[in-house]
């Protein structure tokens, strides 16, 4: 496969010359070469970022070279106007001393261009060094050899320069970006300062950033300050339109033949990229930057994301983010204001809501209109002629419009708070399998970094609906609910408030939300509640799930579970069994058994008394026994005034006595106790919101 050329970087030959240059570059050689006055001739080569200003030099100087000597000077390297005249002379030097000329090389002249640079330094400089800016005046060093006037020195300069044999060609490129005062003394050195007979200066700028500039810094119309500098200024010929198509077309052809060699299948919407061509390209693609820019992102993002995205969908969001990223971010990050999601927006007024917004959106953004009807048609037929209806979960799309597969434009670029679908893919696939272990250490990662939610929401809104594999459906029942008792994320967070649902209590609704879809449910139920063996799953959270099937089951849903009678009374009898023969020991010794277990006791027919008489033999033997019971029943509230622990009172005084908890503490002695238990007795006295 041929290798790719990097567009951006200047071609050196007519070879690489894709913009057709030649026949313009020639011309311009020929009027450099025929242009025999020895005055200081100045002219320019105007021409936007990337319209390929250098490449044109490059081929200019090519047909020039041998006749004249050529100069390169970048004073955007540069940091400051001391090392602009310094480097400006310096090189200047170089060229008589190294050049090809007829004419003796004039030592003194050396000496007069060294001593003039001097002249025309700041009074003083300083140089920045590690830890210590050094100060020093260069003109008292550098004049003491030379007592000429600056005007008699550029006379002797002058002198000697015009008697060469050849010109001298400076090419002074990127001055649009330099500051403004740089600017300004740029065109100051051309004209004013190193004006010398047989010296041509081209000058390579955008034209309009330039007069902006020197407005600026001289107070005066740019452009009528320009013409008094320059006398001659030239413009970088624009390519016709389909030059800059066929360049682009080859450049993704590359792509995907690269990609479909690989094995992977490109999702492409002929339709729409017939208006892309015809209505965006000769709209937006107007310089060879313009074309590297786009296949900038194409090349290394298209690739991660080939078979999940629709290519003419991506051609225009990474269009859009070469041309205004401010709107492109705001589509990645408020995507609801942009295209209609016909699973979760039932409410027509909703609907319009969203057509309204994004009325609005194209109204404030006319310039990119085009863009933005093509990428989010849900108007209708607009004046392109294109339509797309909003279609949910269209596979052989897979549309940006379409929030199924939204978020996987954006995959690679996400911020780290956020999930990739590549991510989001890897860990589903543990998710859905029997090993538990390791789908465990993969959202555990997860959760450190406050994501496990995420994979959450996306397994919800991408995966779920489409899951019919029983054996999978199985993994993740087991999986979900396994790990719901392991996650921290947002357990301990004082910023959350009293309505945040955590991902703990969500990956048990999820695992609900599976149980729907398993087909012989009866059985599977039955293993999963009753199973005989190493505890996998705490009663706690099966008493929960227990819960909401007869809940589920009560309200007579459309969606409700169907399950046999004689499968509820044997999980209901099981249940019972395990929390009639529970101990204080097991509570104690068992960090999965929660204290709001007690609460469940009468759902079930059962008294505390057993546990209950445990407690009250145990609580009060010795304060190590009285403050575990203490640190038992600390809970973590999350509440909208302040979140923090507390002591579930509520649940202690169904077991035992408050009044004689308060008895025991006023009789210790604060000067016996620990750190942690007068943490305990201060958590004790704290008041709940409730």
């Amino acid at each position: 496969m041929v290798a790719m050329q990097h567009l951006d970087i200047p071609i050196n030959h007519y070879d690489s010359d894709k913009l057709n240059f030649k026949p313009f570059a020639k011309k311009v050689a020929t009027s450099i070469l025929n242009y025999n006055q020895n005055e200081t001739l100045i002219f320019s080569i105007e021409g936007r970022w990337g319209s390929g200003k250098t490449s044109l030099i490059n081929l200019i100087e090519n047909e020039i070279k041998g006749n004249v000597e050529v100069l390169h000077f970048n004073p955007w390297l540069l940091t400051d106007i001391s090392q602009v005249i310094k480097l400006f002379f310096d090189e200047l030097i170089k060229i008589l001393s190294y050049g090809s000329f007829k004419v003796k090389l004039n030592e003194d002249i050396k000496k007069d261009l060294k001593n003039l640079a001097n002249i025309l330094l700041p009074e003083s400089m300083t140089i920045k060094v590690p830890f210590i800016n050094i100060g020093y005046k260069p003109k008292d060093v550098l004049l003491s050899s030379s007592e000429d006037s600056l005007e008699k020195i550029k006379l002797k300069i002058n002198k000697y320069l015009k008697n060469l044999d050849k010109k001298i060609v400076i090419v002074i490129d990127d001055i649009d970006r330099l500051t403004d005062n740089e600017t300004e003394f740029i065109f100051r050195l051309t004209k004013g300062i190193a004006d010398f007979d047989n010296l041509i200066y081209i000058l390579l700028y955008d034209k309009t950033i330039v007069s902006k500039s020197l407005q600026t810094f001289k107070q005066e119309d740019g452009e009528k300050y320009l013409e008094k500098i320059v006398q001659y200024s030239l413009s970088v010929p624009k390519p016709h339109k389909l030059t800059l198509h066929n360049l682009l077309f080859e450049k993704l052809d590359l792509i995907i033949r690269k990609l479909e060699d690989d094995g992977n299948q490109i999702f492409f919407d002929k339709d729409k990229w017939y208006y892309i061509v015809n209505k965006v390209f000769t709209k937006y693609i107007l310089t060879i930057r313009d074309i590297n820019n786009i296949i900038n992102i194409i090349s290394f993002e298209y690739p991660i994301v080939t078979e999940d995205v629709n290519l003419s969908d991506f051609f225009l969001i990474s269009l859009l983010r070469v041309k205004n990223n401010s709107l492109y971010e705001s589509i990645q990050n408020t995507p609801e204001k942009f295209f209609i999601d016909t699973e979760t927006m039932i409410l027509d007024e909703h609907k319009n809501q969203v057509i309204e917004s994004l009325k609005k959106i194209i109204k404030d953004n006319q310039e990119y209109k085009e863009i933005l009807n093509l990428l989010f048609p849900i108007i209708g037929t607009d004046e392109l002629g294109y339509e797309q209806k909003p279609i949910n979960k269209d596979h052989k799309n897979k549309y940006l419009a379409d929030p199924y597969y939204f978020e996987n434009y954006f995959s690679f670029s996400m911020s780290d708070d956020k999930l990739t679908h590549r991510e989001f893919k890897e860990i589903e696939k543990y998710f859905l399998d029997s090993d538990f272990d390791k789908f465990k250490q993969e959202i555990l990662n997860l959760d450190k970094n406050r994501k496990s939610s995420l994979f959450l929401e996306m397994f919800e809104q991408t995966s779920l609906d489409s899951l019919n594999n029983q054996n999978k459906l199985n993994n993740g029942f087991y999986n979900a609910v396994k790990i719901s008792y392991q996650l921290e994320e947002g357990k301990f967070d004082k910023n959350m408030g009293w309505t945040y649902i955590s991902p703990s209590i969500r990956y048990i609704w999820l695992s609900y939300e599976i149980l729907r879809k398993i087909d012989n449910i009866d059985a599977f139920l039955l293993k999963f509640f009753t199973f005989i063996g190493e505890q996998v799953v705490p009663l706690i959270i099966k008493v929960d799930i227990y819960e909401r099937i007869i809940k589920e089951i009560s309200e007579q849903s459309h969606e409700k579970l169907n399950i046999k009678d004689e499968t509820k009374e044997q999980i209901f009898k099981h249940l019972k069994s395990r929390l009639e023969k529970l101990s204080l020991d097991d509570f104690l010794n068992d960090d999965k058994i929660e204290t709001y277990i007690f609460s469940r006791y009468d759902k079930f027919d059962l008294t505390l008394d057993k546990i209950s008489n445990e407690l009250n033999n145990y609580i009060f033997k010795t304060n190590d026994n009285f403050f575990t019971i203490l640190n038992k029943f600390k809970y973590w509230q999350m509440s909208s005034d302040g979140n923090r622990w507390l002591i579930a009172k509520d649940s202690l005084n169904k077991l035992i006595s408050l009044e004689d908890v308060e008895k025991y503490i006023s009789d210790l002695k604060q000067k016996d106790l620990s750190d942690n238990q007068k943490e305990l007795l201060e958590i004790w006295d704290r008041k709940t919101r409730w």
